[in-house]
């Protein structure tokens, strides 16, 4: 935004929004767009990116009758019991529990945090805390555009004034209705990283460099420009739904109504590509034959990587591994762009790439619970203990449970 606040010329924002779809946008002109864009904006990239119209965009983002319906109703039991804990005294000056302070928060986003069936997923755990009474807008399968563009959020915020804001929201609008397949090729001979100045930005400067960098090497082969384009898209949607927040869209030097909240967000972990089908039958995990034969295995990765022609499974894991790479340090640099501009940590990320590993996983996107559970340990943590050693970023520990800053 220039010095005198005035609105940025329509044609230079339609230049930049251009640039971006092409990925040729720099990084210079990336933070020159962030704080003019609007959700009308954001409305006009998502068609471009996806190559859909407004409706029909809607239509594939929407919930499914069904999911709508269990993730309504595992909110309401959350809900619930959010309300009465507040009213046994847990907003009272100075409550707290086994010395900890009592935090209100509230949560929104997708499957991470609502998984569709009976599953404990992160918040649950989180919302077992005594000291936490947590309030869940989250929906399995809901899409990052579906929550700026509902504003849910907004409302719950004023009324309940939360302490803590928790958001997921992505990894549907990547992999929904199979959409995956549009930003790879099955050549493996993409040059597109290198023309993304944004995502070698985010390499170059990364908080944790790849564990497995011929890996990432291997996999961005196969990226396409749209991909990039959606990584700096869904920068600024997170700026969007943050700076309104915290400073009431208005940016540096402003403060919202919200600008004393803690905001933590998530990036997912390496997921892996997969159809297979469970072998045996173990009644402790039953919940991992009924995911894997009625939501959809091998649909969200697996089977759209295929329709592209790109059979190697090897190359299947490498390209997801590059993507949920560079979706984290997009996010942990959101978190660097706030902490700048406020001159403080507001913005923290849980970071959980490398937790679950291969075996860890009940579906192709979701973790086993004792993983949910070391995700919610960070988030638990981070709520308790926000600036311990400075760190906006919190890493799930890859091997046991807890979290480490």
């Amino acid at each position: 935004m220039n010095n005198n606040c005035e609105p940025m010329d329509p044609s230079i924002k339609k230049y930049l929004i251009d640039r971006l779809l092409c990925n040729k946008i720099t990084v210079s002109e990336l933070v020159q767009l962030r704080p003019e864009i609007n959700e009308f904006d954001l409305s006009e990239i998502i068609q471009h990116i996806y190559d859909l119209n407004l409706e029909q965009v809607r239509k594939i983002a929407a919930l499914q009758p069904i999911m709508a319906k269990v993730d309504a109703l595992k909110n309401s039991q959350r809900n619930t019991r959010f309300i009465k804990k507040v009213k046994n005294n847990f907003r009272k000056h100075n409550a707290k529990h086994n010395g900890l302070k009592n935090r209100v928060v509230v949560v929104e986003g997708d499957s991470w945090f609502n998984y569709p069936i009976l599953l404990s997923d992160v918040i649950d755990w989180v919302s077992m805390e005594e000291n936490m009474a947590v309030y869940s807008l989250a929906s399995g399968g809901d899409w990052l555009m579906n929550m700026v563009s509902a504003k849910k959020y907004v409302e719950q915020l004023s009324t309940l004034q939360p302490d803590v804001f928790i958001i997921s929201g992505g990894g549907n609008d990547l992999v929904g209705n199979r959409r995956i397949a549009a930003m790879v090729t099955h050549k493996g001979d993409s040059n597109e990283f290198e023309n993304s100045a944004f995502a070698k930005y985010l390499y170059e400067n990364a908080a944790q460099p790849p564990d497995k960098p011929e890996d990432f090497k291997r996999g961005i082969q196969f990226i396409s420009k749209d991909f990039y384009a959606l990584l700096a898209f869904f920068q600024l949607q997170y700026y969007f739904i943050i700076n309104g927040i915290l400073t009431g869209g208005k940016g540096k030097g402003e403060k919202g109504k919200f600008s004393g909240i803690q905001i933590i967000t998530q990036g997912y972990d390496y997921a892996i590509p997969s159809d297979q089908k469970i072998a045996g039958y173990n009644p402790l995990k039953w919940y991992r034959l009924f995911a894997r034969t009625f939501l959809g295995h091998g649909g969200w990765l697996k089977t759209p990587l295929q329709l592209r022609g790109i059979y190697d499974p090897e190359d299947q894991r490498k390209i997801v591994y590059a993507m949920i790479y560079l979706f984290n340090e997009m996010m942990i640099d959101i978190g660097r762009i706030f902490s700048e501009m406020l001159g403080e940590n507001r913005v923290f990320h849980i970071d959980s790439r490398g937790s679950v590993g291969k075996n860890g996983w009940t579906d192709e996107l979701h973790p086993l619970p004792q993983h949910f559970k070391k995700t919610a340990q960070a988030f638990i943590q981070c709520i308790n203990h926000p600036n311990k050693n400075g760190s906006a970023v919190v890493e799930v520990l890859k091997h046991h449970g807890g979290a480490k800053q």
